[in-house]
């Protein structure tokens, strides 16, 4: 009997030992890196999630309108999204929530916080506060205009103001200015706001041709370069600038069209898009080597390139299956994988800033 009892004080006590090393707090869990996209897939476009390893598909928003142009908050709790449920293009957000541990999305709480007449587009998350930035359009005038919105206090105001184009915003980095694309004497010009005094100052002051941002992170990792797409040598080229304007540097030189630069997460490599093979394919280019390197080499179209936050991993979109899907590959273009894998439409995507939740 006291054997018995010893042994089963013995079982007990290693049981316990086990599930308390056995036990994970939410920090402990590793989420796998994840895209968020709109696909016609079912009835119409709607808003996806799914991980970079295509283990898991989430529907985010079911709606028989159509939902597009997503964007992220930092904390991956919030989702933006365009919509024309209500008649017209506006701006949605809704709260991002995980569910069945930690492998299925859901949206909650979604509502219309532009709720105007004018068609709102392009959301764009700060890095730091709750805020957005947004172009809408206005049809009296046709033009264009960014506004800044507190989502806290639902306050919103007009940064550009002007009778032209201003689209595409982005925060810099530390999220005390956006950069944009401006119609500037019948071209395309990049300008920058200062979000404490509203100034607005040209930035690349170029009046014979357009200059051109990338709709993904033209900015470098510390917020000192913006790369570029310009077409003042006859056709579409890469550059690169400092922040404020100055040492505006040719990168490509080529006569097929480049375009839709990105900087790598450390600043040394800035990834393109390029047309020199007679497609489109994914490029990239070594700042210290000035070495160019082909890394999709697909005879389909490739396009559209963005890395997954500090990773060594390229999401891009490609037309190779035949029609427009999603797909992942390594720094160096190997390991090409398609994460959507749909006869439907899959575009218009966002990389989630999120590794444990």
């Amino acid at each position: 009997m006291y054997y018995r009892i010893k042994i089963f004080v013995l079982l007990f006590i290693l049981n316990f030992i086990g599930c308390e090393n056995s036990i994970k707090s939410d920090k402990d869990i590793y989420i796998d890196p994840h895209i968020i996209f709109s696909s016609r897939r079912w009835w119409n476009y709607d808003i996806y999630i799914t991980d970079i390893y295509n283990s898991s598909m989430s529907h985010i928003t079911k709606n028989k309108h159509i939902d597009f142009n997503p964007s992220i908050s930092p904390d991956s709790k919030k989702l933006a999204f365009v919509s024309d449920r209500d008649g017209n293009r506006e701006i949605y957000i809704a709260d991002l929530e995980w569910l069945d541990g930690y492998t299925r999305w859901v949206a909650r709480g979604l509502s219309n916080i532009t709720n105007s007449i004018e068609n709102d587009w392009t959301p764009s998350f700060s890095p730091l506060e709750n805020v957005i930035v947004f172009s809408t359009y206005f049809p009296a005038n046709d033009n264009y205009d960014i506004f800044i919105m507190d989502l806290d206090s639902g306050s919103r105001i007009n940064l550009t103001n002007t009778d032209s184009y201003e689209k595409f915003p982005q925060f810099s980095p530390d999220g005390s200015f956006i950069i944009y694309q401006g119609w500037y004497k019948g071209k395309m010009e990049i300008f920058f706001t200062n979000l404490l005094d509203k100034n607005r100052i040209n930035l690349t002051r170029n009046p014979f041709s357009n200059d051109i941002i990338s709709h993904g992170n033209c900015f470098s990792a510390d917020g000192q370069k913006i790369v570029f797409t310009s077409e003042r040598d006859g056709n579409r080229n890469i550059y690169m600038m400092n922040s404020d304007g100055s040492n505006q540097e040719k990168i490509t030189s080529n006569e097929s069209d480049d375009y839709e630069p990105i900087f790598s997460p450390d600043g040394l490599t800035i990834v393109f898009t390029s047309e020199r093979d007679g497609n489109k394919e994914i490029y990239s280019y070594s700042i210290e080597s000035k070495k160019i390197s082909n890394l999709s080499r697909n005879s389909g179209d490739d396009w559209n390139a963005r890395f997954y936050g500090d990773s060594d991993k390229l999401i891009f979109q490609s037309s190779r299956d035949g029609n427009w899907e999603i797909y992942r590959m390594g720094y160096d273009g190997s390991n090409q994988v398609n994460l959507t894998n749909h006869p439907s439409t899959d575009y218009s995507y966002v990389v989630l800033p999120l590794l444990n939740p």
